[in-house]
């Protein structure tokens, strides 16, 4: 028998306009759909849920009862003088129990929708179907899409691919899903109230014939987004996503489906559902991660950096301090212990929370030490991520000294875990000789709108005191140039000159590095991005003030096109950036710029080619590319 329309109601008290329906889990992902069915379909609907609907839920004209299922007398309220009742919530035979006790005389038909994973909710519906007489219908579900979906689960996705990555799916995503639209769902549970004889009591199978693949889902939630639908498949073969890595398929033959049903087709409203996803507001919060730290694996990378000192080019006018900072970094390799950071910096170029790196494993840095030191270099470089939270970084200080390299360590450190003098006392004894600390600006409100936290402001800045008053330590800070905090760095470098009065020493050099169009950045970009000419006023304005102040100022991603007579001042210029490979140990180019950076067009014959970084590819697109041009020697002389 064909399923017909919504608009045949029940029969229902001869007093009453219409008949009720009520719907136990009236938010969240399929909640509204079935109430603005039912809402359409003649019935005056009560909902009940923990929670108020967000605005994007849309329950339509429906009395919403908030409170929990379990409270009697909200229960209670709900079920009033319904003839209907609609459960998408319950999970356990105590929930049938509390429901049968609850049922109003009026209640003719419960329908109960059961997730087909779910053990507890088929035990749920035999249960109520047990202890009630009347039309019983539970629908089987596989996995739900919507267009709109509260909990965002599906984010995580999008939010990858926006900040470079690729999207992660478990087993490369061959898993085949039975998957429904949840618009499907509440017009099947519309026209079972419209007649509940349309289908035999019991239990229906409500999904498509057909399956989809996990990684199509995923595509197609991408192609709706407007993203990238770069899928590839997770490392780690025990990692489930949003999406699993087995199948999933509804079970046929177990339950009849609903009959001559036309479902959607899903992947459209994976297409819909990202589309709905791209369109929200990009809230500078603290982001959740993609997903727990135990189930992210360290890839790593095939070669490290290098941080050499340049021969053949010589600056007219080196800057004193600039050679002394270089003097402290260089000759040095990168030790990378893996991603995982306590901070969640709106501008990072490599976001802990949108990947699936975790720690390195210890071992697994042995190649990058020994690479290191085939290349000449004698100290390492720790970065992250957050080093300082590495769990096995006492131990990888101990590596370095084994191998003739740990003396002179560099620390790369955003400074919060060296509020603590007796950790900060035990990286000194390990080995640490300088210390850079990223710190952006000396206002909290600015502070915490880039860190995307509260309340840690204070302890950077007593990190950062810590610092200054280890006699012998090499100190310097980093400033990621961002358009939220570059007004307020004049502030910045006055008051690391105030901490440095405290702290009887000379000021630190203050490194300034405007922000890479990638990861975090890139997803926030049009928030951070500073322009050309911006940033050339920013770096003029911080030099002459620290020329006044006794503070070394110097700067990176500053092309010398831009601003020929600041050359002087650029970092790059002192040290010389390259990648060694770690299996052969031949010296590549640098990876980083390789990957992310390009010379174009008007770079052609300029005299400063083989020492500039190039322009980002994601400025390239720009208006403000136009800015970068061919120039000659200005600022270099040559020779030994």
């Amino acid at each position: 028998m064909m399923l017909r329309s919504p608009g045949m109601v029940m029969p229902h008290d001869p007093g009453c306009a219409e008949p009720v329906a009520a719907v136990l889990g009236a938010t969240g992902r399929l909640g509204p759909a079935v109430c603005r069915a039912l809402a359409g379909g003649g019935w005056t609907v009560r909902g009940l849920s923990r929670r108020s609907p967000t605005a994007a839920e849309r329950l339509g004209d429906v009395r919403l009862v908030v409170g929990d299922r379990r409270d009697e007398a909200a229960l209670r309220e709900a079920l009033e003088g319904a003839s209907l009742v609609v459960d998408l919530i319950g999970v356990t035979a105590e929930d049938a129990s509390a429901l049968g006790a609850a049922l109003p005389a009026t209640a003719r038909h419960v329908v109960v929708v059961v997730c087909a994973s779910s053990r507890a909710g088929v035990v749920h519906a035999a249960a109520v179907d047990a202890l009630f007489g009347g039309a019983f219908h539970a629908l089987v579900l596989p996995r739900l899409v919507a267009e709109v979906d509260p909990s965002q689960r599906e984010r995580p996705y999008l939010d990858m691919v926006r900040s470079g990555e690729s999207a992660m799916v478990a087993a490369g995503g061959v898993a085949r899903l039975s998957l429904v639209a949840v618009d499907d769902v509440a017009a099947v549970v519309a026209m079972l109230a419209a007649d509940p004889t349309l289908a035999s009591r019991g239990p229906l199978s409500v999904a498509p014939s057909s399956t989809v693949s996990a990684a199509q889902c995923v595509s197609a939630l991408l192609e709706g987004a407007g993203a990238p639908a770069r899928v590839v498949r997770h490392p780690d073969p025990r990692w489930r996503g949003p999406h699993p890595g087995v199948d999933e398929v509804l079970p046929r033959g177990r339950y009849p489906e609903p009959p001559g049903f036309r479902y959607r087709d899903p992947l459209e409203v994976c297409r819909a559902h990202g589309a709905w996803l791209a369109s929200l507001p990009l809230v500078p919060g603290r982001p959740s991660k993609s997903l727990p730290l135990a189930s992210s694996l360290f890839q790593g990378r095939q070669e490290t950096d290098v941080h050499g000192r340049r021969e053949g080019v010589i600056l007219e006018a080196p800057v004193p301090g600039l050679i002394e900072l270089s003097s402290w970094l260089s000759p040095s390799f990168y030790v990378d212990v893996g991603r995982p950071c306590n901070s969640a910096c709106l501008y990072c170029a490599v976001p802990p929370h949108a990947d699936t790196q975790g720690f390195a494993p210890l071992d697994r840095l042995s190649s990058q030490i020994a690479a290191g030191v085939a290349a000449g270099c004698d100290r390492a470089i720790l970065i992250g991520g957050e080093p300082t939270i590495y769990p096995e970084l006492p131990a990888l200080l101990g590596r370095l000294r084994e191998a003739g390299v740990g003396e002179r360590t560099i620390l790369m450190t955003n400074g919060l875990r060296l509020a603590d003098e007796r950790f900060l006392a035990s990286l000194i004894e390990g080995g640490v000789s300088t210390i850079h600390i990223s710190v952006d600006t000396a206002d909290e409100a600015v502070f915490d709108a880039l860190s995307r936290s509260s309340g840690r402001f204070g302890k950077q800045g007593a990190g950062l005191d810590n610092a200054l008053r280890v006699r012998g330590a090499n100190v310097y800070v980093y400033a990621a140039v961002t358009r939220l905090n570059a007004p307020g760095l004049p502030r910045l470098l006055d008051s690391l000159v105030e901490r440095a009065e405290r702290a009887h020493r000379a000021p630190p050099p203050l490194l300034l590095a405007f922000a890479k169009p990638l990861g975090d950045a890139l997803v926030h970009l049009d928030q951070l991005w500073v322009s050309p000419r911006e940033r050339v006023e920013t770096v003029r304005s911080l030099v002459a003030q620290g020329e006044r102040r006794g503070v070394t100022v110097g700067f990176r991603n500053l092309q010398a096109c831009l601003a020929p007579d600041l050359v002087r001042y650029n970092v790059d210029y002192y040290l010389e950036d390259y990648s060694v490979d770690l299996r052969t140990r031949a010296r590549r180019a640098y990876a980083h710029h390789v990957q992310y950076a390009s010379h174009i067009e008007g770079c052609a014959g300029c005299a400063h080619l083989a020492h500039c970084p190039g322009v980002y590819n994601n400025e390239v697109s720009r208006p403000e590319a136009a800015a970068y041009r061919a120039i000659g020697a200005e600022g270099l002389r040559f020779g030994t």
